[in-house]
């Protein structure tokens, strides 16, 4: 019985193999076409190769031909996979250890049928259990990764992520093999059978240590962004207010100024004298004119934002017709148009350029739809993902919450947010369903 007491090295070199393949079936791709077969055959192909060689290894080099077969394993998925390297470590870690559960799980089930069955043909029953038990494994573990990419976004993994999951693999890994390296160390044993389930036993654990602590990071995460989103919405929400009690402020004023200039005409004595006050008249007339759309959320934005753009040399022009959101609460309307134009404001402003800060705003109703269109010129190279662009900003975590935002608006009323760049202008595109 001494061929049953060690687990062979193929044993672990496909289930390494597989592992890391779901990984990069499940999780966004880098390379396509026949450079990612390449990869796939390269990679089973030197780590199948590897495992073989240092197979029985014990003792002294029996850690280091380890962390050659996870580095290749690091290396493989960080290629195939749409990764930085933190991500990739992350991801390696939690395959290495599922890796690790299936190998030993499989040889355990032999161990103990080969003992109580003692069968003919022991090769039979080996090959039939080895193929078994990691199509039910394997199917189960493609299924949870599968399940938690589906109506999520890839949750951010950054240091702090890869130091705590990297603690968790060793700790799982050196209380699994303790009894390969010591049989009389704490936590191993002497004796095979039982050897195998401790070892099957803590790689279990470790496995759903890893998934529980994935699941609460996302959900960290996702509330993290829900209540980053509200407080931009009541950030917009609270501007708008400002904004609409200035605008009444000067409004007041205005419409004292203009019976003063009537007064004053009337009092005037001399030609150029009317002249001037005829022209003071003319622009309070193009003031009032002016960003009156026909819906008070939407003036009060677009005035507070045109104050702003005049200050800091960018031309914003807008055409629309306010009424058409009518059936949006106001909360959503200063939101809406405070992101879609601080995002656009924010981009110009780069531009060193002072006649290439053009902003255009458009409100229209296209059919049955609510149609927003905003462009601007942009000279920078944007990364877009699912359609939308990436934020540029280093830290990732604390930014992109404005597009973010829009498109949870958006969502709201039924619409769909789409954006691209062309000949130098990035243009957003918003459309929402007008009901009758």
């Amino acid at each position: 019985m001494s061929e049953v007491v060690n687990t062979p090295g193929y044993y672990y070199a496909i289930a390494y193999i597989l592992a890391a393949f779901i990984v990069t079936c499940t999780n966004r791709k880098k390379i396509t076409g026949w450079r990612r077969y390449l990869v796939h055959i390269i990679f089973f192909a030197a780590l199948a190769g590897f495992m073989e060689l240092t197979d029985g290894i014990r003792q002294a080099l029996f850690l280091p031909s380890m962390a050659v077969s996870i580095s290749m394993m690091l290396v493989y998925i960080y290629t195939c996979c749409d990764f930085k390297l933190p991500e990739a470590g992350y991801y390696c870690a939690r395959a290495f250890i599922g890796g690790e559960f299936a190998a030993s799980m499989c040889w355990l089930l032999y161990y103990y049928t080969r003992n109580r069955l003692n069968p003919e043909n022991a090769e039979f029953l080996r090959w039939s259990e080895f193929i078994g038990i990691y199509a039910i494994i394997f199917t189960v573990l493609y299924l949870i990764e599968r399940g938690l990419q589906q109506g999520a976004e890839s949750i951010r993994i950054n240091g702090r992520e890869l130091l705590t999951v990297i603690i968790i693999t060793v700790a799982v890994f050196a209380v699994s093999n303790v009894s390969y390296l010591d049989q009389y160390a704490l936590f191993g044993s002497p004796f095979a059978g039982e050897m195998f389930t401790i070892r099957t036993l803590v790689d279990l654990s470790g496995i759903a240590v890893l998934y529980a602590y994935h699941i609460q990071m996302r959900e960290l995460q996702m509330k993290f962004e829900v209540d980053t989103m509200q407080n931009i919405l009541e950030m917009q929400y609270k501007n708008y207010q400002l904004s609409q009690e200035s605008i009444e402020i000067v409004n007041q004023k205005y419409h004292d100024l203009k019976h003063q200039i009537t007064l004053l005409k009337a009092e005037a004595n001399s030609k150029k004298s009317i002249e001037y006050l005829e022209e003071m008249e003319r622009d309070i007339r193009s003031y009032e004119a002016q960003n009156k759309t026909g819906n008070k959320v939407l003036d009060a934005v677009l005035t507070s934002k045109s104050l702003y753009c005049q200050n800091h040399d960018i031309g914003l022009t807008c055409v629309a017709d306010g009424t058409l959101l009518d059936f949006m609460a106001e909360m959503d309307i200063s939101a809406l148009f405070g992101n879609v134009l601080d995002n656009a404001i924010e981009s110009v402003e780069k531009l060193d350029d002072k006649e290439k800060r053009l902003i255009h705003l458009s409100v229209a109703k296209q059919k049955n739809f609510l149609r927003i269109r905003s462009e601007n010129y942009t000279e920078e190279k944007i990364t877009f993902k699912n359609g939308m662009p990436v934020t540029t900003k280093k830290d990732k975590r604390f930014h992109g919450f404005g597009m973010k935002s829009i498109q949870s608006t958006v969502r709201k009323y039924g619409g769909s947010v789409t954006a691209g760049v062309r000949d130098n202008w990035f243009e957003l595109r918003i459309l929402i369903p007008l009901k009758d």
